[in-house]
């Protein structure tokens, strides 16, 4: 055989053992993205917000996740099993997951890391917002609040490393979709004995079972340099179920998210209006989301109790105006979005439409005349109407709607009020303080159910001027409902009530898109909780 031969049979095999080449499958890139704050902490017992809910997802799995169509599919369970009468989840699970924890990958993930931290979760000293998610599983309510002092009490039980056992106090067809959210990952007890109580705090005190390991949290709240969050591919999990990205770095607080990623500083973003008719118009690649829903509450507990008032502005502007000619932004009339599921079947195409707070001038302008004049005033002054500050303000569609309302309620009611636009923490705090006249709040439920939109109210968006036990009966009887038609029927009920007593008045839908690098595929985006899965990411 002649040397040029041989010479041309290794250049052959070296190429097809060598990753280069020139086939390349997209692997060992690192991903970049802007998250808008600092997370007070990623413990996914005790962690809320967005931010924290992607990080978390990239750090940990769990028994179940969503996948790209918005199915539920196997993590770390490879199978579960439901009984007939719904109460009992039984999980086998995969004995190939390990932690990652101070450079170590030797402990492996079972039942018993669920069964801790479920425990964590309701033990009343950890104070954990997220427990009462999941107070359909038995006795979980009665010890979370101390009425029974015993957390094996609740009814998570490991049968041994990889088979787990879930007991419900009612059937909750919603559970299997709760255990694909942050709080129900697992946390492993010999681990966060070591963290000394800062479990979920900085880089060294955060075990992780998932995709990715934290490698630096570098985070100056005076400073705008520097400030990232740094995960590198857990290596031993990758064996078993390949994770094609090197890394992903998290960039805080970023002031311009749309220049950082028009200049390839980030591989992705979440935009919406102009921003998005922009990245449009250069092709990049998207998918859209119609889930958010702005609208106009009231503060009950003042002049608005009186419902003749609620009604009058409510109906007292016309969204076909309001609504015309803007990007991504359509009429709305419902609580929940078009978007939302209940099931397999879109929510609205199951129970339908509704237009009960139409626009009706004369009808408004009467009611409005009434409600006054109750109230023992000619006409109402000096009230104001809050909107947040953030990036839907900057470029004006959430404050040019809001205006145009209030021309309508003046032209039509002759109703004049202010608008005051405040920092996103200061309207959280007015809403939960009651400290406000009117407010325009924008819904975006943490998981696809009607469910997610109408358990927000009787809380911090609005006191509902009637019994609120009659509307959360409603909701609990729809939750634990195993018949679908019966369940949706339910919901539909719990909204009509929500818009014939003006609690909620729907004003626009939203929509959003999800932009990515053009040489980009493999991200899922939830748009939901907003979390990334980075997993199957690739660059090529």
């Amino acid at each position: 055989m002649s040397r040029r031969i041989i010479a041309l049979i290794i250049a052959v095999t070296l190429c097809f053992f060598m990753t280069g080449c020139d086939e390349k499958d997209g692997s060992d890139f690192i991903f970049k993205y802007d998250i808008p704050l600092n997370p007070r902490t990623l413990d996914p017992q005790t962690a809320t917000g967005q931010t924290a809910a992607l990080l978390i997802s990239n750090l940990y799995d769990g028994l179940l996740q969503v996948d790209s169509g918005g199915s539920i599919i196997a993590n770390i369970a490879t199978e579960y099993f439901i009984s007939d009468d719904g109460l009992t989840y039984t999980f086998f699970l995969r004995d190939d997951i390990y932690w990652y924890y101070d450079g170590d990958f030797s402990v492996a993930c079972t039942a018993r890391d669920f069964v801790f931290a479920f425990r964590r979760m309701f033990n009343p000293a950890v104070k954990s917002e997220n427990a009462r998610l999941f107070y359909s599983i038995k006795n979980s309510e009665k010890v979370h609040k101390g009425e029974i002092p015993y957390l094996d009490a609740i009814g998570v039980e490991a049968v041994n490393d990889h088979e787990l056992i879930f007991t419900l106090e009612y059937p909750y067809p919603l559970f299997p979709y709760l255990l694909t959210t942050s709080p129900a990952m697992p946390c492993n007890e010999e681990l966060f004995e070591k963290t000394a109580g800062r479990y979920g705090l900085n880089e060294a005190q955060i075990p992780s079972n998932g995709a990715f390991y934290i490698s630096r949290w570098s985070y100056d709240p005076y400073s705008a340099n520097n400030n990232i969050i740094i995960m590198r591919r857990n290596s031993k999990n990758s064996q078993a179920d390949r994770i094609y990205p090197l890394g992903l770095n998290f960039f805080i607080g970023e002031t311009d998210p749309l220049v950082h990623f028009l200049s390839g500083n980030v591989h992705s973003i979440i935009a919406e209006g102009e921003s998005a008719v922009a990245l449009m118009s250069r092709s990049y690649p998207y998918d859209s989301f119609e889930n958010s829903v702005w609208g106009i509450t009231f503060n009950t507990s003042g002049v608005f109790q009186n419902p003749d008032l609620r009604f009058a502005l409510a109906t007292g502007f016309d969204r076909e105006h309001i609504n015309v000619d803007r990007n991504g932004w359509r009429s709305a009339f419902d609580v929940v979005p078009p978007l939302i599921n209940h099931g397999n079947t879109p929510y609205r195409i199951a129970v339908g439409e509704a237009k009960s707070l139409n626009y009706e001038p004369v009808k408004a302008r009467e009611a409005y005349e009434k409600g006054a004049k109750a109230e023992g005033y000619e006409n109402l002054t000096g009230l104001s109407v809050i909107i947040p500050e953030n990036r839907e303000i900057s470029i004006g569609t959430a404050f040019e709607i809001l205006s145009r309302i209030s021309q309508d309620w003046q032209a039509t009611l002759g109703f004049f009020c202010t608008i005051k636009a405040l920092p996103e923490d200061e309207f959280a705090k007015a809403l939960n303080n009651g400290d406000f006249d009117i407010a325009m709040v924008k819904l975006t439920g943490d998981y696809n159910s009607p469910d997610a939109y109408l358990s927000l109210f009787g809380g911090s968006i609005a006191s509902i001027p009637y019994p609120a036990s009659e509307y959360n009966d409603i909701l609990v009887q729809a939750r634990h409902s195993t018949d679908m038609e019966e369940s949706a029927a339910l919901y539909r009920q719990a909204e009509d009530m929500l818009l014939s007593h003006a609690v909620f008045v729907p004003v626009s839908y939203q929509t959003e898109q999800f932009f990515y690098g053009k040489r980009i595929e493999g991200l899922v985006f939830n748009p939901f909780s907003r979390a990334i899965c980075y997993r199957n990411a690739k660059y090529f």
